[in-house]
């Protein structure tokens, strides 16, 4: 062989390596990159413990949705790092009960964006057939009361055909209307269930 011949095959056994070895690099990456996802992904489908199911089922009782961020609170209720609310209510400190925020039922009107409504009385809706202005328990940063104005019941401009008559005067339509709504439990005055509950 000649000289020319002899450097070039060394020159392409030399790229040979090297591509080699930034195979083998990009291939232990990758394999380290698969191991970690693995590793998260059963962090993710963990069992949850007694607790942390007792916490998700109380939030779904209640009317939240079942999402991955309800399955992580749960989690982070398993792992003792956020409390389940409601679980273990003997377990609360003298200072998490002065610091809850106690609704008072006494007053009757407060500011809504500028305006004064009355609290608790439900009223012909707009975006709904009715709505109700309640106290959250809350605070606004000038120290006033926290206003929510909670929608509910078939109709007003959210109806896209005209609605029926809800004959909650027969009482078959009445019971199970109130077993769907899960009315034995209607859940905290923000939330449009417990107004409808309360109409039926």
């Amino acid at each position: 062989m000649e000289d020319k011949e002899v450097k070039k095959l060394n020159k392409i056994e030399k790229e040979l390596n090297n591509a080699s070895k930034m195979h083998k690099s990009q291939a232990d990456r990758i394999g380290k990159m698969t191991k970690e996802s693995l590793q998260e992904l059963t962090g993710l489908f963990e069992k949850l413990c007694a607790k942390g199911k007792a916490y998700r089922a109380k939030r779904m009782r209640a009317g939240e949705k079942s999402s991955a961020y309800l399955s992580g609170r749960a989690v982070k209720v398993c792992k003792g790092q956020m409390k389940g609310e409601g679980i273990d209510e003997l377990d609360m400190s003298i200072q998490e009960v002065l610091d809850m925020n106690i609704i008072d039922e006494n007053i009757i009107e407060a500011k809504y964006k500028g305006k004064t409504v009355q609290l608790n009385k439900p009223t012909r809706g707009d975006s709904k057939k009715f709505k109700v202005y309640v106290n959250t328990g809350k605070k606004n940063a000038d120290g006033s009361i926290k206003v929510k104005k909670v929608n509910f019941g078939h109709g007003g401009t959210s109806a896209k055909r005209p609605t029926m008559r809800i004959r909650k005067s027969n009482p078959k339509r009445r019971k199970a209307f109130r077993a769907r709504h899960r009315c034995d439990n209607p859940g905290p005055k923000t939330m449009a269930r417990y107004w409808s509950c309360k109409k039926w």
